[in-house]
């Protein structure tokens, strides 16, 4: 991030040491905290708000209802905080929250909630690759990965640590848990449960993603419950309701617990295997 904003960042001119193109469009409502950097062409709208170290490249829009934390960078062409694309919507006053030490590469779009006071919400420390697509009320938690061209329809989450492949699409209301990873150019009709490794071309669970444990400092015990935990549920024949009894029984950790929690919550079901 530091470096990006080397590259970038030019001689601060306006208040608080912000860095403002005379082209930009900044809406006499929005608020820019300290040493704030807009680019040229950019538009951001009133009632936009942006913490402080963030750099907004140039041809940038950011829409009304917007709130953007501290230090996250916006590349050029990305659109934050336009309109749900829902045609029962009943308003144009969702609102979009973005949290801190966020990259948005170019072309990213990012939608508001579909209805008054509906939030589409974007955690921390996430990495939006080149034309990605977050659809209205999704919930992106902290330190996800979404890689070229990746679409997500509307209600969808992504938990924590998870990756998205380049051209994966999300079903609107699926969730993806933690430490899941996607193939690219899967698509995700079901849950993905935590820890799994989603198939490309099947959309299906292959296996586990187990690199993705050791980088992530999983304990040898914690990978060993959760290999036991995905061999009941996906390998064993079992239905998923004597498997999930069978986990509970026989996996005690608490990686395993917050599984069982993920897929008891389930609304959509869970994927199948490979």
């Amino acid at each position: 991030m530091d470096r990006l904003k080397k590259q970038y960042l030019k001689t601060s001119k306006g208040p608080e040491n912000q860095s403002l193109h005379p082209t930009a469009i900044i809406g006499e409502r929005a608020k820019l905290g300290p040493h704030v950097s807009v680019g040229p062409y950019t538009v951001i709208e009133n009632d936009v708000s942006i913490g402080d170290e963030s750099v907004i490249q140039d041809h940038v829009h950011i829409g009304h209802g917007t709130s953007i934390g501290k230090n996250n960078f916006i590349f050029t062409g990305a659109v934050i905080g336009h309109d749900a694309q829902n045609k029962t919507s009943t308003s144009t006053e969702g609102i979009l929250e973005i949290g801190d030490d966020n990259i948005f590469r170019e072309y990213v779009t990012i939608h508001r909630g579909a209805n008054q006071g509906s939030v589409t919400r974007i955690g921390c420390y996430n990495y939006f690759m080149v034309s990605s697509h977050v659809g209205h009320d999704c919930q992106v938690k902290d330190h996800v990965t979404v890689t070229n061209a990746v679409l997500l329809g509307g209600f969808v989450t992504l938990e924590e640590y998870c990756v998205l492949g380049g051209g994966s699409a999300v079903h609107q209301f699926c969730r993806i848990g933690r430490y899941a990873m996607v193939g690219g150019h899967a698509t995700v009709t079901k849950d993905v449960p935590p820890y799994m490794l989603l198939d490309d071309n099947e959309s299906l669970v292959g296996s586990l993603n187990m690199v993705g444990l050791r980088r992530a400092g999983f304990s040898e015990t914690e990978k060993q419950d959760i290999k036991r935990a995905y061999k009941l549920i996906y390998r064993s024949g079992l239905n998923i309701t004597h498997a999930m009894e069978a986990v509970t029984r026989d996996c005690p950790s608490q990686s395993v617990a917050y599984l069982i929690a993920f897929i008891k919550a389930s609304q959509r079901g869970i994927l199948g295997h490979r």
